[in-house]
């Protein structure tokens, strides 16, 4: 697929992206008032149920052409013909039936077929640009004229008559061959400033021209920059997602779930694809915050544990959860990575446009750009070049000799003088799988270039020495000036639970409302601990000081009475690494702590709020009960339920 289908079509194709096409959208309509001589225009096209009316004689036509072997597409056509249906009537099946056309939705060929279909789209441009019929927009050596997502289709060109009038025909040609039709309604343009034409473009092309920004794919680009009222839609979003009659259920495990997979994901997508405004980032905090702490976001009350320091990574002390500038960080550094080892549409644009992450900044440049630009030179450090003969490294600007880019080395190098140097790749000088460097180049730089090894991998960035790379590579180098706990593991071991495991960080962290904290922000409250009512009631006496907690931990794991001393949390942590034979019985010891700190502080708010007293051998019940339905779960299960007795 990824060989056949033109590199337009980001949509289910191996190693492409789709932000990808939203921030070179964002980028090309950027540009568009920075040349007053030239107008242009961007279409976002709606298919009409593109994939019902999809004609299957089309989609096999292209599956010819593109040299699949006949017993294949035999069989793609008994996959996409035999298909009967049927209407359900009062409950029952009736009048099973055949179809003529269409791709079955949900069914797991039919994106990957679709996109064979649609790269018929991308062949007309192809033939109409070789002719000269279609321009679209171009700069060294990138043209771009569409880009797809599936059937979302945006296609960029000069606004003039002659260039919509061949659009037009294009589009039609396309319906008569593939049965996929614009649907004039749900379709939108935007022109440049100054465009003289765009009234007679419209009317051609039957589309209402609009002045604000498209969605395409879900995330507004325009020709100028976005501001905060733009994003509201993802405010909004996040607001009904978090205030939902569902999410004000889950306890507080469930919370954190719920904002790490489902919020995240959701603000990750938008992240990806556009520059969010810090205001937009601030709000969006907020809101996560006060639905973590206290389920409400409207209203504002106390939590104990900062956000920032909520957000980082369990390592050091936090709770797993991305916070946003880290998600734009390591997105950043993901950019970065493929910009340095790979090609696509959007990189080519941005090499002939900006040569380097590294080279000087134009005046105009767009805010992702810039963004990039930052990232790059805070990981410089992190980054290896390696030199292979067809990379697209820039020559001047790129850290590729020993670390360091060219015009550091030699900086009164006089770039005027040898054949300009500032647009020139590495694999301009290389021939044959060797250096080529002009004779009248100076000595000591080509010396220089003739030093560095060129390698036969197509791998041409490493991160710090390694070929491969993660997110938690980038987390790790956003969060590296953050001091590493000792006690995380204890919390967010291999077999924790999140229900558990969330109270054990909560008490680490002195997050719970205890009597000493409450007092510490002016709230009165009765001191005294509810359990032993003598001593004052705080994070160390409550784990494990108090005689009801010792007790309760004493029944969970009887070794404990040969301490001389009350232990605390961490204390007792570190107790149940020395008494531990193997890992797995570590992790089954600290599964009952953590489950131990959450129905201790259970049984404190009932006798506290709703007057029911609980001994401390029913709370160690409940304890073994609860890990006893966690521990069933494991390997090797067997061989540690003596451990709950």
């Amino acid at each position: 697929m990824p060989t056949i289908v033109h590199t337009a079509q980001a949509g289910f194709i191996k190693d492409r992206i789709i932000s990808d096409n939203i921030i070179l959208a964002s980028e090309l309509l950027g540009t568009f008032n920075y040349n007053s001589k030239e107008t242009y225009f961007c279409a976002k096209f709606d298919i009409h149920k593109a994939f019902d009316t999809v004609s299957r004689h089309f989609l096999l036509d292209r599956l010819r052409a593109k040299g699949f072997p006949s017993i294949f597409i035999s069989w793609i056509q008994a996959c996409i013909s035999d298909i009967h249906f049927s209407v359900a009537i009062n409950g029952a099946l009736e009048c099973y039936f055949n179809s003529t056309s269409g791709l079955r939705q949900g069914f797991p060929l039919s994106p990957y077929l679709f996109t064979i279909v649609m790269d018929g789209l991308s062949a007309c441009f192809e033939e109409a640009n070789t002719n000269q019929l279609f321009s679209g927009i171009s700069l060294g050596n990138s043209l771009v004229t569409h880009l797809l997502y599936a059937d979302d289709l945006l296609v960029f060109s000069k606004a003039t008559l002659r260039e919509a009038s061949s659009l037009k025909t294009i589009l039609e040609n396309f319906e008569s061959h593939s049965g996929l039709r614009v649907n004039p309604s749900k379709s939108s343009i935007i022109f440049s400033k100054n465009c003289i034409t765009a009234d007679d473009i419209c009317l051609l092309l039957n589309i209402q021209q609009t002045l604000s920004p498209i969605k395409y794919l879900g995330i507004p680009v325009f020709t100028k920059k976005l501001s905060q009222a733009h994003f509201q839609p993802l405010l909004l979003r996040i607001t009904k997602a978090l205030d939902g009659c569902k999410a004000k259920t889950l306890s507080f495990g469930g919370r954190i779930q719920f904002l790490r997979y489902t919020i995240m994901n959701t603000i990750a997508f938008w992240v990806r694809g556009s520059s969010i405004p810090k205001s937009c980032f601030k709000t969006l905090n907020k809101l996560c915050s006060r639905f973590l702490f206290y389920k409400e976001i409207s209203v504002k009350k106390l939590h104990l544990i900062a956000w920032k320091d909520t957000c980082t990574p369990t390592i050091n002390g936090g709770i797993g959860l991305p916070s946003l500038d880290s998600l734009s960080f390591g997105f950043s550094c993901s950019t970065i990575w493929r910009f340095l080892n790979g090609s696509n549409p959007l990189f080519q644009w941005w090499r002939n446009r900006y040569k380097s992450l590294w080279a000087p900044l134009p005046n105009r440049r767009s805010h992702f750009w810039f963004n990039l630009c930052k990232v790059a030179q805070l990981i410089k450090h992190c980054i290896s070049l390696r030199v292979y003969p067809s990379c697209n490294f820039s020559l001047i600007w790129d850290p590729w000799c020993f670390g360091n880019s060219l015009i550091s080395i030699f900086q009164d190098l006089d770039l005027a003088g040898y054949d300009n140097l500032n647009s020139l790749t590495v694999s301009d000088i290389v021939s044959n799988g060797t250096w080529a460097v002009p004779d009248h180049w100076p000595l000591l730089l080509a010396n220089k270039i003739n030093s560095v090894y060129l390698a036969s991998s197509f791998t041409g960035c490493l991160w710090n020495n390694g070929e491969k790379v993660s997110n938690k590579f980038f987390q790790n180098e956003y969060f590296k000036q953050l001091q590493k706990v000792t006690w995380h593991s204890f919390i967010w071991h291999k077999h924790s639970a999140i229900r558990y495991s969330s109270y054990g960080w909560l008490a680490v962290r002195q997050g719970l409302k205890t009597s000493d904290q409450l007092l510490k922000r002016g709230i009165s409250v009765n001191t005294s601990c509810v359990f032993c009512q003598y001593f004052c009631e705080n994070h160390s006496h409550l784990f494990f000081e108090c005689d009801f907690s010792f007790m309760v931990l004493n029944s969970l794991i009887p070794q404990s009475q040969t301490l001389l001393l009350r232990p605390n949390l961490l204390q007792a942590f570190e107790f149940i690494e020395d008494i531990s034979d193997n890992r797995i019985m570590r992790n089954c010891y600290c599964l009952m702590l953590n489950a131990a700190v959450y129905f201790i502080w259970r049984a404190r708010n009932d006798r506290l709020f709703g007057n029911i007293i609980e001994c401390y051998t029913t709370v160690a019940r409940k304890v073994k009960k609860a890990c006893y339905a966690k521990i069933m779960d494991w390997k090797n299960a067997h061989g540690i339920l003596h451990l709950l007795g």
